[in-house]
């Protein structure tokens, strides 16, 4: 009986004690870093966001921040744009510390990564969830000082999990750009062809559409803005906003696909006369805005958005759209260039052309006729061919030369001829002319198979698209420039 009671009392004491023995033992481990333990000693912090896909069995990355810790406030000290998890999500998230500092809590309401937040799914909802994020004792993963690291994670929807791991960093960025931004929304109108816009605006389908604002950080005096449309692959590069702030100068990224529920496309569901409208409409919402100086607004566009930066320094869209403001510059990256009528008018503002000498998707020669018709309007429009660059230079997250397969390539010679020979249109007259006014619009309301008897003679399975640094860097001192002189 008494050897009972003695190794009941050795498993009591196991149980009450060895469990806190092991914790103390860690804790104490860390109080070294401060005078009494805190789940994030005081300092600079790298957080890394995840998440965990259980059907594919893979982990992307979502985003990242930089944070100084003290006691218990959380500073946020550069905030980069990132498509999988935006700042404004990252930001607002309730981040709690424990009055004794010994436990970190972030709660996240719907949240949505990539563009989840946008785009509804099959059934009609809003891919969103609840996440919560607990940073306890056991979470520590590294509890060197110098080497801190915690991870955990949370669950996010069906099997996938979010996770965060916050390392200890002093190798801050030294800008203090963080990617926030106001969504805005306004009214604008959607057409498929510049021919449904003979008779203007009336008539013409509403659609309710949203912009994201940027503002540099000095909010002293009204800031010069750029408005900015994307690419086809469906978003502006991310690290123009920062670099465009650090300039001093504001931007407003207009979303003419994501407004109308898509995320990318080729052949169009929107049209670069529907993000035209886009454009139009939030030059007029932002000239009122106090922040904004109107007299100092541009247009800049990429690829699709450059073809909606020519087609928006047109006149033909100007008097249908018939805007109260005007942009004083028009900026257009790797456009395709319609071969337009010798009396095309135009802004007397200036467009600015910036694209490859390699690029055969949208070809120079193509733009360099473009700009000889609109100098006629605007003297001082320019076009520049930079050397050795292709399709998408200034797009850092791209190879130097990346095949990207299948896709119309317009060969020297072709172009050539269809510059001297080509029947040309007026802008807003219907054809079915990939070379005319707006082609890609009428193409793309046509059938597959139509668009193939047109297109399958200029398409070929070696098309390159890729950076180029120095031609990029070149690209963006002309943009800086034309800023500058605003």
């Amino acid at each position: 009986m008494f050897k009972f009671k003695n190794l009941f009392l050795i498993k009591l004491i196991i149980i009450l004690f060895i469990p806190s023995l092991g914790l103390t033992s860690k804790v104490e481990g860390l109080k070294g870093l401060n005078d009494n333990f805190q789940i994030l000693p005081n300092g600079q912090y790298e957080l890394t966001w995840q998440v965990h896909n259980a059907q594919e069995d893979r982990v992307d990355f979502l985003a990242n921040d930089y944070v100084e810790i003290k006691d218990n406030k959380i500073n946020f000290l550069h905030m980069p744009c990132h498509r999988g998890l935006d700042a404004n999500q990252r930001h607002n998230f309730d981040y709690k510390i424990s009055s004794d500092l010994s436990l970190l809590q972030i709660y996240g309401e719907d949240v949505g990564i990539w563009n989840n937040k946008y785009i509804k799914n099959d059934s009609g909802n809003f891919e969103l969830s609840d996440i919560t994020l607990i940073f306890d004792n056991e979470s520590i993963t590294n509890s060197d000082p110098e080497n801190y690291e915690l991870s955990t994670f949370s669950n996010y929807i069906w099997e996938d999990k979010i996770s965060l791991t916050i390392s200890r960093n002093s190798n801050i960025p030294k800008s203090t750009f963080k990617c926030l931004y106001e969504k805005i929304d306004f009214e604008s109108a959607t057409v498929n062809t510049a021919n449904e816009l003979n008779n203007g605006l009336s008539g013409v389908k509403k659609s309710n559409v949203f912009g994201n604002l940027y503002l540099p950080e000095n909010n002293e005096k009204k800031f010069p803005l750029v408005i900015t449309a994307h690419p086809s692959m469906g978003f502006t590069q991310l690290d123009y906003f920062e670099w465009l702030t650090d300039l001093g100068v504001a931007v407003f990224d207009i979303q003419p696909y994501l407004s109308r529920g898509i995320e990318n496309q080729w052949f169009y569901s929107v049209s670069e006369e529907t993000a035209t409208i886009d454009a139009y409409k939030a030059l007029d919402l932002m000239s009122k805005d106090n922040r904004i100086d109107k007299d100092k607004i541009i247009l800049l566009g990429w690829s699709f958005g450059g073809m909606v930066a020519n087609s928006a320094h047109q006149q033909f869209f100007i008097d249908k759209i018939n805007p109260k403001n005007e942009f004083q510059a028009f900026v257009s990256y790797y456009p395709f260039c319609s071969l337009v009528k010798e009396n095309t008018l135009t802004s007397n503002k200036p467009l600015v052309i910036l694209i490859g000498d390699k690029d055969r998707m949208c070809p120079f020669e193509l733009c360099q006729d473009y700009i000889n018709i609109v100098k006629k309007s605007s003297p001082d429009s320019k076009i520049y061919i930079l050397e050795d660059s292709y399709h998408r230079f200034d797009f850092n997250l791209l190879p130097e030369k990346l095949n990207i397969g299948r896709a119309e390539k317009w060969t020297e010679s072709y172009v050539k001829k269809v510059i001297n020979e080509s029947k040309r249109y007026n802008i807003g007259e219907a054809h079915a002319d990939i070379m005319g006014p707006n082609g890609w619009s009428y193409i793309s309301q046509l059938s597959k198979n139509e668009r193939d008897i047109i297109l399958d003679p200029y398409r070929e399975d070696e098309n390159y698209i890729g950076y180029n640094q120095k031609t990029d860097k070149e690209a963006r001192k002309i943009l800086a420039k034309i800023i500058s002189e605003l």
